[in-house]
């Protein structure tokens, strides 16, 4: 994927006729012309073979790469084993799908901090990380874990926890979503500041960890606990432009998938901003 930003959307674009059709949405993807599209998982793992092949099949002809976003309710900090069991294999078969996709990277928020503190909920993590490893590794799956950033202090997904967890479990990367580190620490949210963390995964991650990027990116509103919805780019005050300067300055590479509500738009007006620099 070397040094180039591939675009795309959350799920099938609005502008799709059948916006049922994961299949008409990579079609669709191909005539707006963007260039990648991620599946959206999560309300639940069900497709039919028959869909999984012909999706495949067509991202492949149109060259229109697919990531993957996993379900909601995985948790690898439950209160009860059976739960945490639960969310091992809900990952187990969300890498199952994803793969047979033809996905080669899976987004998913690993876990809540339930009032535990972040150190035991670390441990946590990392062993159940190191189980879901070991079981796609003899399944012959060879996808990359993407634990995100996430947008609000009760969930895992510190910039921290996420660099820490890539270097224990092998399969494992940071998904970079740059708007809900912004809503998190309420700072990262100038060119400056973008270098920084940039130069960060590289130093301890890595040429890999920005050579080939799996990035989120909206608009944000927020509290004082966090993101508490996407915004469009337009109507935020997260300094996207910032960002793409920095990506690009920076030789970044790899997907970044829009999650603002008028996602094609946005993705579009990344894409010819990050084309114009």
């Amino acid at each position: 994927m070397g040094n180039k930003i591939l675009f795309g959307t959350a799920g099938v674009p609005n502008s799709t006729i059948n916006k049922n059709s994961l299949i008409e949405g990579v079609k669709q993807i191909g005539q707006l012309g963007l260039d990648c599209m991620q599946l959206e998982f999560v309300h639940g793992l069900r497709m039919k073979k028959e869909m999984v092949s012909e999706l495949r099949r067509v991202s492949y002809e149109l060259d229109i790469p697919l990531t993957s976003h996993g379900p909601q309710y995985i948790n690898l900090n439950a209160r009860e084993q059976d739960k945490i069991d639960s969310s091992v294999d809900r990952l187990i078969q969300f890498a199952k799908i994803s793969d047979s996709c033809g996905v080669e990277s899976m987004a998913f928020h690993a876990a809540f901090y339930m009032k535990d503190s972040p150190y035991d909920v670390f441990n946590l993590v990392e062993k159940s990380m190191n189980v879901i490893e070991e079981r796609l590794n003899r399944l012959d799956i060879d996808v990359s874990l993407r634990p995100g950033i996430t947008g609000k202090v009760s969930q895992f997904g510190s910039l921290d926890e996420l660099i820490s967890l890539t270097k224990k479990v092998n399969s494992c990367h940071p998904c970079m979503d740059f708007s809900r580190l912004y809503a998190r620490t309420k700072t990262y949210n100038t060119e400056r500041e973008f270098d920084y963390v940039i130069q960060r995964l590289r130093d301890e991650l890595g040429e890999e960890a920005i050579s080939n990027m799996h990035i989120h990116i909206s608009g944000t509103d927020m509290i004082s606990k966090g993101e508490l919805k996407n915004l469009n780019l337009g109507e935020s005050d997260f300094n996207w432009k910032e960002l793409l300067n920095s990506l690009k300055n920076n030789g970044c590479g790899g997907y970044m998938i829009c999650n603002s509500p008028n996602k094609e738009r946005d993705a579009l007006m990344l894409k010819d901003y990050y084309n114009s620099i």
